[in-house]
């Protein structure tokens, strides 16, 4: 994890298209597994383990991303209706 988030830092510093980018991507692969886990982050069928990390680790990116992970939870009650 050190190694990822030293390598963020030095494409923020060297290249922020690219880490603008890389940003963009991870928030979208983080809301797909939060939409397809009904805003679910933990437990063996939560988001992190869909992702493969831990889930203080994806609370984390969560808050840095700034995404509102309550508004998968309305949306899966809505399709389950």
């Amino acid at each position: 994890m050190i190694e990822t988030d030293l390598c963020h830092m030095v494409l923020r510093s060297r290249c922020p298209e690219l880490s603008q980018k890389l940003a963009a991507q991870e928030k979208e692969m983080i809301e797909a597994a939060l939409c397809e886990t009904g805003g679910r982050v933990s437990g063996p069928s939560g988001a992190a383990a869909k992702l493969g990390i831990h889930r203080s680790t994806l609370e984390s990116k969560i808050a840095s991303l700034k995404i509102n992970k309550y508004r998968f939870k309305a949306a899966r009650a809505s399709k389950d209706d």
